[in-house]
């Protein structure tokens, strides 16, 4: 069992019994290489598992690792037509490349996916696993040995990891433009819509921006003056402090359902944000194509401008948006929300577990208010320029004024909600802002911490630009890929049409409780990844020319004839194994 594991060991199968044939790294490294060729390999368990039960000589087996995330993902990229995708990609500028573009961007892809962290990480956590990168394209023998023999007559202790070096992934990749990640952004949005139509219907967004923040040494990078306060010590007065943030600002209009990014921009830290809602808007539309239509939209106070606000109206598209204080348009709604028809919900909340858990009932109190006219400058350009005539009348819009917010009293002081919308229901309005969130908790959050959306290839404005579409794109595509498989886990076995109509429909799976814990049964990235590690680490790959396989440890065993004591129920005989892959010894 343990020899079976070993990343150097060959396994010959006579008969009844299995012969371990130990060979020296370097004949390993001549075998794959000869006849192994991953970019023709495809998976196939039950050729694979028929040569094992045979005694044939298989190429190699490894350690599954990471590889069970990659494998099943690999084949959705494919599928989706991804894979497509990036392989028409070129570096600008670059007439030839001893690596193909597409290795480059699907390392990238998998440095992100993995989770990792430092570009100077990729060697020893990347770039010498041979399962993995052998999955990608390169073999057994370019990862042991590199591509190329520069450096080795320097090298004196430190073996080679893998068949490049982390500074040469980053060069290459930070060469892509920004127009060209952004048209790449674009078309994988596409591909998930129209292909696998995770997004359809009348759908409300959600946009938002978040700072990424670098050193000064950052080429290209912005800088925001920000002045807080800030007790002095000793006296504990209250001063002014002035404060130089350095880096760029990412934008990113989601689809609050599945939390799929949508549209994206990359600005310089002190960019500002509102001139970019409706561009933004207009961009995910055409991404959506026929396929779905944007009714509602969902922002804070960083983008309350009267005249894309009145775009937007013009549009067709409810907006709900805070109003910020000192608006006379919130004066007014406070005002008339003291003689208003105020609408109470009532909740139980749930604290603790067991026999000490507790229920709380909280109380929200809202009401919302219709027909004001005094946001001026809601409207078009000439009608702004009307508003000091005394005959000018403003541009109704209505308004949801926030009383008391679980418990907690604000009376006149409270929020108000600036929505073209109704608001007879104020909760419909409350409850649409409340989902914007999602954004903040299930893409920047997440973005910066499992997807590390602030650890940058170079400190270049080119190698921000790539990173954060990358970064965006990955995560899109394992949301996808995730909705994917639980709505075919959900439609199996119903008949020939159940794939199909699986991938149409995975919105299925969204319904029920709040929406944060709704997505994937709350399950987020950093627990997706322990869970995929914990179910393949008793799994192996298995190559046998252009083909492979994946079984678990076990399964191979029994397949290969060694006899277990202790082997799995489920299991059972060689025979029957092969029964489960649809073959007769």
């Amino acid at each position: 069992m343990v020899a079976i594991l070993q990343r150097v060991t060959i396994l010959t199968v006579k008969g009844d019994g299995m012969v371990i044939r130990r060979q020296s790294r370097e004949d390993i490294r001549r075998t794959i290489a000869e006849r192994l060729s991953w970019q023709t390999a495809q998976r196939d368990n039950p050729r694979v598992a028929r040569a094992v039960y045979e005694g044939a000589e298989v190429d190699a087996i490894y350690n599954l690792d990471e590889a069970g995330l990659l494998d099943e993902f690999y084949h959705f990229l494919e599928m989706i037509g991804f894979l497509s995708l990036v392989q028409g990609m070129q570096l600008p500028g670059v007439e030839r490349v001893l690596i193909p573009v597409v290795q480059f961007i699907l390392l990238y892809l998998l440095k992100t996916l993995l989770g990792i962290e430092s570009m100077n990480s990729l060697p020893p956590l990347l770039f010498s696993n041979v399962a993995l990168m052998t999955l990608i394209g390169f073999s057994a023998y370019q990862v042991a040995n590199g591509l190329t023999q520069r450096g080795d007559d320097r090298r004196q202790k430190k073996d080679k990891q893998g068949p490049l070096t982390a500074q040469c992934l980053a060069q290459n990749i930070s060469k892509f433009s920004c127009a060209q990640m952004e048209k790449f952004f674009n078309s994988v949005v596409r591909l998930l819509v129209v292909g696998l139509g995770l997004v359809r219907g009348e759908i409300t967004v959600a946009l938002d921006g978040t700072k990424l923040r670098t050193t000064e040494k950052y080429a290209g990078r912005g800088c925001l003056k920000v002045e807080h306060e800030v007790k002095e010590k000793g006296t504990g007065r209250w001063v002014k402090v002035v404060e130089f943030i350095f880096g760029w600002k990412l934008l990113v209009l989601i689809e609050v359902r599945t939390r799929l990014p949508l549209a994206a921009k990359v600005l310089k830290i002190e960019g500002y944000e509102g001139e970019w809602l409706v561009p933004l808007v207009q961009q995910a539309q055409a991404n959506l194509g026929g396929k779905a239509r944007i009714v509602k939209v969902m922002v804070d106070r960083g983008y309350l401008d009267g005249e894309d606000l009145w775009e937007l109206d013009q549009m067709g598209i409810i907006f709900v948006v805070i109003a910020k204080s000192g608006m006379a348009v919130r004066e007014d709604a406070q005002a008339l929300a003291k003689e208003g028809d105020v609408v109470e919900r009532v909740r139980e909340v749930r604290h603790g577990h067991g026999g000490k858990a507790t229920v709380e009932k909280v109380k929200t109190r809202l009401v919302g208010i219709e027909e004001l006219t005094t946001y001026d400058d809601y409207g078009t350009v000439e009608h702004s320029k009307q508003k000091n005539r005394k005959s000018f009348v403003g541009n109704p819009l209505n308004a949801v004024v926030i009383l008391t917010w679980e418990n907690h009293e604000y009376g006149e002081r409270g929020a108000v909600y600036l929505t073209n919308g109704p608001v007879a229901d104020p909760f419909v309005v409350f409850d649409d802002y409340d989902r914007r969130s999602v954004i903040e908790n299930g893409t920047f959050k997440e973005g910066k911490n499992p997807w590390k959306l602030e650890h940058f290839p170079q400190k270049t404005e080119e190698a921000v630009i790539v990173h954060c579409f990358f970064t965006l794109v990955v995560m899109a595509l394992s949301t996808a890929f995730r909705l994917w498989q639980a709505s075919e886990a959900e439609e199996e076995g119903v008949g020939e049409g159940a794939v199909e109509k699986a991938k149409g429909d995975a919105l299925a799976l969204l319904g029920g409780g709040r929406l944060e814990a709704s997505l994937l049964g709350g399950e987020g990235t950093e627990r997706w990844r322990r869970r995929l590690k914990q179910e393949n680490r008793d799994k192996v790959i298995v190559f046998v020319g252009e083909h492979y396989g994946i079984f678990h440890v076990a399964e191979m065993a029994t397949l290969s004839g060694v006899r277990i004591k202790s082997i799995p129920q489920k299991l059972g005989s060689r025979e029957t194994i092969l029964a489960y892959y649809g073959l007769k010894p």
